[in-house]
């Protein structure tokens, strides 16, 4: 059964959204004091809902529900003409509902992130990988990678600061150790790139080291 923090901000549009929920099998705790939020009698919740529907900014919210539950899936439930920014994008992994929706739609969201958050997690820095669903979560935001994708990302963090040189990585990966077109590899790269980083461009975790692979670590480290 998968644990659920509705937390309602104002007079909800949504009122019957809690009774809804528990009706269908989650066990939801609904929190409407903000100041309760990180008391909540949840030890483990496995997504929040942030119910903004009154019309009321969510990111702040959500800024302080990332840090009371860190790693733990953000969705925002916000009115039809409510605008959002980057910062709720990056806090919910775009995980944003606008009104008018169905409980069926919140019900497949939640689903799906949580069954994205149970699993062996690999964690380096604020990077989380789940082996088993293949998700990808930095900070609150989570990415679903391919089979693929998945493995090439789970050799780099089990190689936190290491160089990995392309033969090792087309060996491990692709079974094989020819090297005359690794444009696969630099594929797969951009595209974990896309998923991990806040600026694929300007990459932080998974940085190239000219001439020999690509090289894996926290943002704060000195390549």
């Amino acid at each position: 059964m998968s644990k659920i923090l509705l937390c309602q901000l104002g007079a909800s549009k949504i009122e019957q959204l809690g009774p809804d929920l528990i009706q269908k099998g989650y066990d939801v705790v609904v929190v409407s004091d903000q100041e309760e939020w990180g008391a909540s009698p949840l030890s483990q919740v496995d997504v929040i809902l942030v119910d903004a529907s009154c019309g009321l900014d969510g990111v702040p919210s959500c800024r302080a529900l990332s840090l009371s539950y860190p790693g733990t899936p953000l969705i925002l439930l916000v009115a039809q003409d409510t605008p959002f920014s980057k910062e709720c994008k990056l806090l919910t992994g775009d995980n944003v509902l606008r009104l008018p929706f169905t409980t069926r739609k919140v019900t497949n969201r939640l689903n799906k992130l949580a069954n994205c958050h149970q699993g062996e997690i690999l964690r380096v820095g604020a990077l989380a990988l789940n082996l088993e669903t293949r998700c990808v979560y930095r900070g609150n935001a989570i990415q679903r990678l391919t089979p693929k994708q998945a493995g090439l990302l789970e050799v780099f963090m089990r190689h936190p600061g290491q160089t990995l040189t392309r033969k090792f990585l087309m060996e491990t990966i692709w079974n094989t150790d020819y090297l005359g077109d690794t444009r696969t590899l630099d594929v797969h790269v951009r595209w974990l790139r896309e998923r991990i980083e806040e600026d694929p461009s300007s990459p932080q975790y998974l940085r190239t080291v000219r001439g020999v692979g690509y090289r894996f670590g926290v943002p704060d480290e000195k390549v």
